[in-house]
């Protein structure tokens, strides 16, 4: 098709542009490897914190999941595809480089530096975290000490399983990951999210896909838009 001819040139031109323009110092494997350190650290040492938790305590994961599946969706939505007066520099972050290095037909990254398009910027799970902390205090002052670290545990958890769903997305070629249930149907509504014409308007759930389901904005997750995810068909 032209319309996937001329995405897969301009994408794979941005590419090349922006690989060149990558710091010499950039490494992906320190990229991603602070944001797994990060992440994993807050999660012990929340886990490390906890006293006999009741299985009341642990429930709280629940509305925490699906709170975070709800920021996930309007932030994806609202923030990172429309252009805000205080998170402009987000938007074309995830925009102007994100969407143009991938598309729905150049999903694939290569090489350690294409991580720095793919993955958030290394401050981004601090800030998360960061922000999480105060959901997380008053969680801990009006039930129980447990409770706000569960909190805090399951939201860190939650960014971290972002990223690797996120990630395993963008990995093409691989007839396993598009057998796997959750993940095959995870990988294909994300092909269409990244086709031009559509990711302002489809599939801004990265995990599960619940708010999309809700909200309408999932789109048909028996076949992508335009591609399968491998020549296998997923």
């Amino acid at each position: 098709m032209k319309y996937d001819d001329d995405i897969r040139a301009r994408s794979y031109k941005f590419r090349d542009e922006y690989v060149q323009a990558t710091p010499w110092w950039y490494r992906g494997e320190m990229h991603l490897g602070f944001t797994l350190i990060f992440t994993t650290a807050v999660i012990v040492y929340c886990a490390a914190q906890l006293h006999a938790p009741t299985f009341a305590e642990w429930l709280a994961v629940v509305p925490l999941f699906l709170f975070g599946n709800w920021a996930e969706w309007a932030a994806h939505r609202y923030v990172l595809h429309r252009p805000t007066k205080y998170f402009s520099m987000v938007y074309k972050r995830h925009c102007a480089v994100h969407h143009r290095f991938f598309t729905h037909v150049t999903l694939e990254y290569k090489g350690h530096r294409h991580w720095r398009a793919l993955l958030f910027p290394p401050f981004a799970p601090v800030a998360f975290v960061l922000a999480a902390t105060p959901l997380a205090l008053v969680i801990g002052f009006a039930f129980s000490r447990n409770a706000g670290y569960i909190a805090l545990l399951t939201m860190a958890a939650y960014y971290l399983m972002y990223e690797g769903l996120h990630t395993l997305s963008h990995v093409t070629e691989s007839p396993f990951l598009d057998r796997v249930p959750l993940i095959n149907t995870v990988r294909r509504l994300h092909v269409t999210h990244h086709d031009p014409e559509l990711m302002a308007t489809q599939n801004f759930n990265l995990t599960f896909p619940i708010c999309d389901t809700l909200f309408g904005t999932r789109s048909d997750a028996s076949r992508s838009a335009r591609e399968p995810m491998s020549p296998s068909g997923g």
